[in-house]
């Protein structure tokens, strides 16, 4: 499924590729809103990316710093940022 797809879906009222800045901040918002409700409404984390980092994120608001480390994902320190 493409992003404009995706976008349909969630019954958009236009294309993706039309939407302006402020529409695409609005759907940015819904979109990571619903992620988050999701993930943390089966206990697991959200994962996203910071300054080439990856970051778990969980619903008490701690946020882990994940690095691969003998082919396997660990959480190694908190993340402040």
């Amino acid at each position: 499924m493409d992003a404009n797809q995706f976008i349909q879906y969630g019954h958009a009222k236009k294309p993706f590729e039309q939407l302006n800045a402020e529409e695409l901040a609005v759907v940015n918002k819904r979109l990571n809103k619903k992620i988050r409700d999701r993930a943390w409404a089966v206990g697991s984390p959200v994962y996203y990316g910071v300054n080439g980092l990856i970051i778990a994120e969980y619903q008490d608001g701690r946020k882990m710093i994940v690095e691969k480390i003998e082919g396997q994902l660990i959480e190694t320190r908190e993340y402040h940022g």
